[in-house]
């Protein structure tokens, strides 16, 4: 009944965040108004990556109930609200902001969810218990590598980190959605299993597949100094997509295909 339920959820919540992630792709401002504040054209787009990203995890794991993989999946989400619940609740109270203060809360309590969810996740069995590459856990080390020391730059309002100008909240913001987005790959090197990795696999297949062309198209206008930025982001963007196609519809060690269910 449960199980039931929270497929169901799942289902929901990714197809109400894919619609999201299609309003603020096209600047709806019916949509645009769900996010605190504004940060332009390219802030408005990678929200909707990452609005994509979530989606995509939460329709797999629905559609598939390999609920046991989700568990890294809920890790990220619950750091990503809770950080940003951190940088929005005292904006508000120093800005006297309630708007802020109700999308911190709001935050808060989706992160309590998250956590709640993973509990849950943990007693789920393996519905895919093959053994995680040793390539493709050396691709966990190297995204982490990349993607904690950047989050963490961006939570200190470093500049030069996203390949346009940031706002100081939202530079904040973003840095604890990178940080965050290091569970979907370590939990794999905790959990080396198949089934733990294809939450972020997918879900960065989105992220990647809704940034690319735009950062693509913004060399034309791209600040001097924040050239090198997009190209290494791109670079990095493309790299992983494809190593997302490669490992869940290529290779005979990870593909998506019918597996024997595991207790």
């Amino acid at each position: 009944m449960i199980q039931q339920a929270m497929r169901y959820l799942l289902l929901a919540g990714g197809l109400v965040c894919a619609a999201l992630a299609v309003g603020y792709f096209l600047q709806l401002p019916e949509v645009l108004g769900t996010w605190p504040w504004q940060d332009g054209r390219l802030g408005n787009i990678f929200v909707s990556s990452v609005l994509a990203s979530v989606a995509a995890a939460m329709l797999w794991i629905g559609f598939s109930a390999h609920f046991a993989g989700a568990a890294g999946g809920f890790l990220h989400l619950a750091t990503m609200l809770g950080g940003a619940a951190l940088v929005l609740f005292p904006l508000g109270q120093d800005r006297a902001d309630p708007a802020l203060t109700r999308f911190a809360l709001a935050f808060a309590a989706g992160a309590a969810g998250s956590v709640a969810a993973f509990t849950w996740a943990l007693g789920r069995p393996l519905r895919d218990a093959r053994r995680l590459p040793g390539a493709l856990r050396v691709w966990c080390v190297l995204y982490i590598l990349i993607v904690v020391p950047a989050g963490i730059a961006l939570i200190r309002v470093a500049p030069g980190i996203m390949p346009w100008p940031l706002k100081p909240e939202s530079s904040m913001v973003y840095g604890w959605i990178f940080v965050a987005a290091a569970w979907s790959f370590a939990y794999p090197l905790l959990k080396p299993t198949v089934e733990h990795i294809r939450v972020g696999l997918f879900g960065f297949l989105a992220y990647d597949a809704v940034l690319i062309p735009p950062f693509v198209r913004h060399f034309e206008s791209v600040r001097p100094e924040l050239r090198t930025t997009l190209l290494l982001y791109v670079a990095a963007l493309s790299v992983s997509m494809a190593v997302s196609i490669y490992y869940l519809f290529v290779s005979p060690k990870t593909r998506i295909g019918p597996v024997r269910a595991v207790a």
